[in-house]
């Protein structure tokens, strides 16, 4: 199923639990920061690494499932081996920044 056919998704996530999703940015607040940059600026994702920034550029967004509590997430609709994964309360329907490596 298309992920935009999959209004479950949307509306089952349409107030996650504020306490999973302090300090975050939802794609609103994204497009308002992204707004006055220069359209032909790179995306660049960065985390902190042990020694200083561990950068790459942005490659992929996708929407899926991320799971605050161990950092992971699962694909919308069926992964690669044709599971479809079930939503716990816990689970936040989001936008994935997929860096390059």
């Amino acid at each position: 199923m298309d992920p935009d056919e999959n209004t479950y998704v949307r509306d089952q996530n349409a107030r996650p639990d504020p306490m999973l999703t302090l300090g975050t940015i939802t794609v609103a607040g994204l497009r308002d920061i992204l707004a006055d940059l220069p359209g032909d600026a790179v995306v660049v994702v960065a985390t902190e690494g042990a020694g200083g920034d561990d950068c790459s550029p942005l490659a992929d967004v996708e929407e899926g499932w991320y799971f605050p509590v161990t950092g992971e997430s699962a694909p919308l609709g069926r992964d690669g081996d044709g599971n479809v994964h079930e939503p716990g309360p816990h689970d936040l329907y989001a936008v994935l920044l997929r860096p390059t490596r």
